[in-house]
């Protein structure tokens, strides 16, 4: 059996794995377990099924096979009878786009339903985004199995992962505003990472924009959005999440002020702790933010400043 590099496992052990939030439309998972799961007894890993919910790109489920993992299933028990229609999945190692490319990625799946219907084949395009899995009609169901039946050739392991996966009634998704570009008033360089804008809108509670400059005060980033839009709430996660020595050790903020293409202000009072923070906003229509930190924390062993995630809803 082939291994995920050393940098996953590295990050896999120094996470801090926060519960997800949920969102309008999409069903709460009570349990997902799986057929088979990669587990590296040297480094102590376990790649379970369970780290698909944490919206973490660098923690995932790898089938344990010793081959690609064709026939290996997934199986997921909602919180009582759910009306299922769509199915969001992030399919491959979403790591980085070198990651993504040396491991296989999944090209096809059969759902399987408790009344013994299944949704045929459905096809996965071989891109790293999140991709839809729509079933043809709105399936009622508590549980169900998901099998890999078929993919994409790795170009170094045979392992398939899958980092993360959602679900979603009839009422389709409610979830964050997509698509928004980033910049920043500075980025932290260094040669192990890049912590760019990008970084604080790619969807990922584990990677993170670190400002360039001092403590981070008056630091700001500016987010687009592909049209103008009406926005209703406002999400951030603040500080090093990776384990609570690094989240202390960070500056963090705590007060932050977002500015409208319209010209208004709002601003906000955080709460020193990792996880997504959301707040209700002041109804809002606009194109641009700018996000400025106005007041932060101080860390015990460093000054500089990271945001791992902003968010919008409308």
């Amino acid at each position: 059996m082939t291994r995920i590099s050393i940098v996953l496992i590295t990050l896999a052990l120094n996470l801090v794995l926060v519960p997800a939030p949920t969102w309008a439309g999409e069903l709460q998972v009570k349990e997902i377990t799986a057929s088979s799961v990669l587990r590296d007894k040297e480094k102590g890993i376990t790649y379970g099924p369970e780290q698909m919910l944490d919206q973490h790109s660098s923690t995932m489920w790898v089938e344990g096979e010793g081959s690609a993992g064709l026939g290996t299933y997934l199986s997921v028990k909602f919180d009582g009878e759910v009306e299922l229609k769509k199915i969001r999945i992030w399919a491959g190692c979403f790591l980085d786009k070198e990651f993504w490319g040396r491991h296989n990625r999944i090209k096809a799946v059969e759902i399987k339903f408790p009344d013994f219907t299944n949704s045929g084949r459905l096809e996965l395009e071989d891109k790293m985004e999140p991709q839809w899995l729509v079933l043809p009609e709105v399936k009622r169901v508590s549980s169900l199995k998901i099998y890999i039946r078929d993919f994409y050739k790795g170009s170094t392991w045979n392992d398939t992962p899958i980092t993360a996966i959602q679900f979603f009634d009839s009422k389709g998704q409610e979830g964050p505003v997509e698509g928004l570009s980033a910049s920043a008033s500075s980025v932290y360089t260094d040669d192990y990472g890049s912590y760019d804008a990008q970084k604080a809108v790619d969807g990922w509670l584990d990677t993170y924009w670190i400002e360039g400059g001092a403590s981070g005060v008056g630091e700001f980033l500016d987010l687009k959005l592909k049209s103008q839009q009406t926005l209703k709430r406002f999400g951030i996660s603040v500080g090093n999440g990776e384990t609570e020595s690094f989240f202390r050790g960070a500056n963090r903020a705590s007060s932050v002020t977002l500015r409208f293409s319209d010209g208004s202000t709002q601003s906000f009072k955080l709460s020193d702790k990792p996880e997504l923070q959301v707040f209700e906003m002041a109804q809002v229509t606009t194109s641009t933010i700018r996000l400025t930190i106005d007041k932060v924390i101080q860390g015990s062993s460093n000054n500089d400043l990271y945001v791992g995630e902003v968010r919008f809803w409308n």
